[in-house]
């Protein structure tokens, strides 16, 4: 790659991190102002005198903030148990689908990338299938079904209608992942006397620990993230998560600051999610589709 060709890469590069961290710092930036200062014409970039009242009020404690030559104080907001309860149902969902999916999509990815079989290429058309469907093809039957089973408005009902979501992609990713692994470690595992059971969780998970990694920060984002099923599945009840209040604030009391502290605090978990396992975050292979039907 030629040194301009560099330049125009990198160049690009900063204007997309610039372009999609502009909206993060903006609300950021804002859930440290007061009102006065929110609503203030011209607007302020960076807060002129930073307060915290507004996470205080939205985890549901009172505040007290000199404010200038004033005194200001908050009470908690009216959608400070939402908020609360919001936070708790979506790390419970999202850590419950991640553990399943991967202790489901590992094994069926390794079948996938690794062997032969018969049906090989139909099941994994139907794999494929279940992430062509558009959801909002199934959003209505799915209500009416979690309305008859008794699961509208259930984490069980979340976590049942998010694996059908992350399964199908996770295995998907991980059979390209076990398919560019080295066979002869594994065979080797087994002619020390390892069964193929031992072999995969002695010798190919370890192997495979960034992908696995990987995957996992991507299940529990998109568990966290997701909106569709739970706002029509969820809202207004006690298995509400996070995603759905968000526009209740701004349908209902409009709660400006608060809403824009809220949005920070569900950026948390996900960001303490990415630290933790960031070291497994690696480029993965994913292989051809072409490729990989009728191996």
């Amino acid at each position: 790659m030629g040194a301009a060709r560099k330049i125009t890469v990198y160049i690009f590069a900063v204007i997309l991190i610039v372009w999609s961290l502009i909206p993060v710092y903006w609300f950021t930036s804002m859930s440290f102002m007061a009102d006065v200062e929110v609503s203030s014409i011209p607007p302020h970039f960076y807060p002129q005198q930073p307060i915290i009242a507004n996470y205080l009020r939205m985890l549901g404690y009172p505040a007290t903030e000199q404010y200038g030559n004033e005194t200001l104080y908050f009470r908690p907001s009216g959608y400070s148990e939402a908020i609360r309860r919001g936070i708790l149902n979506s790390i419970i969902v999202a850590s419950v689908v991640t553990a399943v999916t991967l202790a489901i999509a590992t094994p069926v990815g390794y079948a996938f990338g690794r062997y032969r079989f018969r049906f090989k290429n139909s099941l994994l058309m139907t794999l494929l299938f279940t992430r062509a469907l558009p959801p909002i093809s199934v959003l209505i039957p799915f209500f009416f079904l979690y309305q008859v089973l008794g699961l509208h408005g259930t984490i069980v009902g979340l976590v049942i209608i998010y694996l059908s979501i992350t399964i199908p992609l996770i295995s998907w990713v991980l059979m390209g992942f076990f398919a560019t692994l080295p066979v002869e470690t594994e065979r080797a595992a087994r002619v020390d006397g390892c069964s193929r059971i031992g072999a995969l969780a002695k010798v190919v998970v370890p192997m495979a620990s960034a992908g696995i990694g990987t995957t996992a920060i991507l299940t529990f984002l998109i568990s966290w993230n997701e909106f569709l099923f739970a706002w029509l599945l969820t809202q207004g009840t006690n298995g509400q998560t996070l995603p759905p209040e968000f526009p209740a604030m701004l349908f209902g009391v409009i709660d400006n600051t608060g809403l824009f502290a809220a949005t920070v605090i569900g950026l948390i978990p996900p960001i303490i999610i990415s630290l933790l396992f960031g070291r497994f975050i690696v480029r993965l292979r994913i292989v051809d589709p072409v490729t990989t039907i009728g191996q």
